[in-house]
């Protein structure tokens, strides 16, 4: 009988927890994805225009689950000769991988109070265990916003192969940074 009552409870705790769950959607026009390779020494800005984030928050607005997807072609450096280059096989490869996605179902909090997304890359066809740092705030109106800063090795995803892999002219560090906006998602409860 106590077994019974203890299975109970614990579906019970089970529904409250996913009915009182939220999931957000990222807003397009306001959510900016940003990416920061060096070229002897000095930062070249650019950014991804095409990108969707979905993020599901526990009724304490801590994190339960995190998705990125990048339109890998939408990378823009504000230059059409190197949009083009970075689309190539030694780079990018847009043609056998045109997303990138990130999937996180784990989060801890550091000791400056931001969440630590871990969870897994997919870029050019590998898939690297990456962790996220970010701020997660509610804004007017029921939005809310993430900002975060990381930076990758650009190498890890064999980005920039061949001449280009040692590092020496263009950098191997990648800064990268966002800062998304989300509205609820239609399906929330």
């Amino acid at each position: 009988m106590k077994l019974i009552t203890l299975i109970i409870s614990l579906c019970c705790l089970l529904n409250v927890s996913f009915a009182s769950a939220t999931d957000w959607q990222s807003n397009p026009s306001k959510s900016r994805l940003n990416f920061a390779p060096s070229y002897e020494g000095m930062p070249i800005n650019g950014r991804f225009s095409l990108f969707s984030v979905t993020y599901t928050t526990d009724a304490k607005d801590q994190p339960i689950h995190l998705s990125v997807k990048v339109s890998i072609a939408s990378a823009d450096m504000d230059n059409s000769d190197i949009n083009e280059a970075i689309g190539a096989a030694d780079w990018f490869n847009i043609t056998d991988f045109p997303e990138a996605q990130f999937i996180s179902d784990q989060f801890v909090i550091d000791t400056s109070g931001q969440f630590l997304a871990q969870g897994s890359l997919q870029l050019k066809g590998y898939n690297k265990a990456v962790t996220v740092p970010f701020r997660w705030a509610t804004l007017p109106e029921g939005d809310a916003s993430m900002i975060g800063e990381l930076t990758l090795a650009r190498n890890d995803f064999f980005i920039g192969d061949g001449e280009w892999a040692t590092g020496e002219q263009i950098g191997i560090s990648v800064k990268v940074w966002f800062n998304v906006v989300f509205s609820r998602a239609e399906s929330s409860q």
